[in-house]
């Protein structure tokens, strides 16, 4: 999820097993959209939506309204960009499984949509169908939404979890949930934090990497299956830039353009050639110097030095972007040769965001989470509308 930012998410709609009414051929038969005024910064692909910030500060969410997810102060679904009601200057947003958050420029935090468990902090577990302050007094750099919790990193480098809290996802050494931020314990400083969805992951400012919660399939790193209460190192040793916490798997990129993922390999959702799981860092194939990389559902996806966008993993509904539906066991080029600035992978679709400042989703469409105006399944990035 940054989500699932896996995140986490499920709704299923496979053009292959007849599911035919939500699908479409990838060949767009109208006019390309008109510029948009504002370039945008940074897009994130949640489960069942997609958020996004433009260079005018506003953040911007399309796709499945429910819980009030999307802040437009409704349930209805999006079938392209619309603003969230904040009034403040966004700089970073980050798009959960049934909720969203972003970071202000004055350093608040806000979210929106569902509120159970306290996944939204703010003292409460009411959905909110428009951005919430997180409850506090914290100055934060930076937030990562996950399935059913989200964290965050402060200013000072101290990263606080809030929401639920089962298998110590929220690292503070107890597993029952927070209505507000909760400290990570062990006494580290961070520079960024990735909520998957039962397990966190984040870089120290020694550029260590850490991971803490469930540990079932390796998604800790840690050379084991057991779940850790607070942050354990990944092993290795490897000097992180940074790491992508997903459903049951993650991924990160080191100061040295190396990408490594760990955890779940089922559909090749590592990258290393194979199906295993991998209970310590395992060197993505390819020999590709990546600069970013995102841990989604069943997929992973990531940014090349040269501005190429590169996913493997499960290709059903064409979310990796390559024209096709199939799997794929290492990284493939995404196609239609954009240079991409970052690329984020939800559960069945992906978004990403070029260096020109430009919008791209594919992958599932339905509910009108590509923010294209319709629901059609895209096996190739298609351009978000402007607002």
């Amino acid at each position: 999820m940054d989500r699932k930012g896996s995140f986490v998410p499920v709704i299923l709609f496979f053009c292959a097993v007849g599911f035919t009414a939500a699908c479409s051929s990838d060949e767009s038969t109208t006019e390309p959209p008109p510029p948009e005024a504002f370039d945008w910064l940074v897009v994130s692909a949640g489960q069942a939506h997609s958020c996004g910030v433009r260079d005018d500060g506003s953040v911007l969410c399309w796709g499945e309204g429910g819980s009030g997810r999307l802040g437009t102060g409704n349930t209805a679904d999006q079938l392209q960009p619309v603003r969230a009601g904040s009034s403040r200057t966004l700089v970073q947003t980050s798009a959960g499984a049934e909720h969203s958050c972003a970071v202000a420029t004055d350093g608040a935090a806000l979210c929106w949509g569902k509120g159970e468990s306290g996944r939204l902090g703010t003292n409460a577990i009411a959905d909110r169908l428009t951005p919430a302050l997180v409850f506090g007094d914290f100055v934060f750099a930076q937030v990562s939404a996950g399935e059913a919790h989200s964290c965050a990193v402060a200013t000072d480098g101290q990263v606080y979890c809030w929401g639920k809290g089962e298998e110590f996802r929220l690292g503070n050494g107890i597993a029952t949930d927070r209505l507000s931020p909760a400290l990570v314990s062990g006494g580290m400083t961070f520079s960024q934090v990735s909520a998957g969805a039962k397990h966190s992951c984040a870089v120290g400012t020694t550029n260590d990497a850490y991971c803490w919660g469930e540990g079932a399939n390796g998604q800790l790193g840690s050379g084991n299956t057991n779940t850790a209460t607070q942050p354990r190192l990944v092993t290795r040793g490897h000097q992180f830039a940074q790491v992508s916490a997903g459903e049951s798997h993650s991924c990160g990129v080191t100061t040295g353009d190396v990408a490594f993922c760990w955890g779940d390999g089922s559909s090749g959702r590592l990258g290393t050639g194979n199906a295993n799981n991998q209970l310590e860092p395992w060197p993505v194939a390819g020999d590709l110097a990546f600069v970013q990389i995102s841990a989604g559902t069943e997929h992973s996806c990531g940014v090349a030095a040269d501005n190429n966008a590169y996913c493997w993993g499960e290709g059903a509904d064409g979310r990796l972007g390559t024209g096709n539906e199939l799997d794929t066991l290492e990284p493939r080029l995404v196609a239609g040769g954009h240079a991409f600035a970052i690329v984020i992978a939800g559960d069945r679709h992906t978004c990403g965001v070029t260096v020109a400042g430009e919008p791209f989703c594919w992958g599932l469409g339905t509910d009108g989470r590509l923010g294209t105006g319709n629901v059609n399944t895209r096996l190739t990035p298609t351009r978000v509308l402007a607002q």
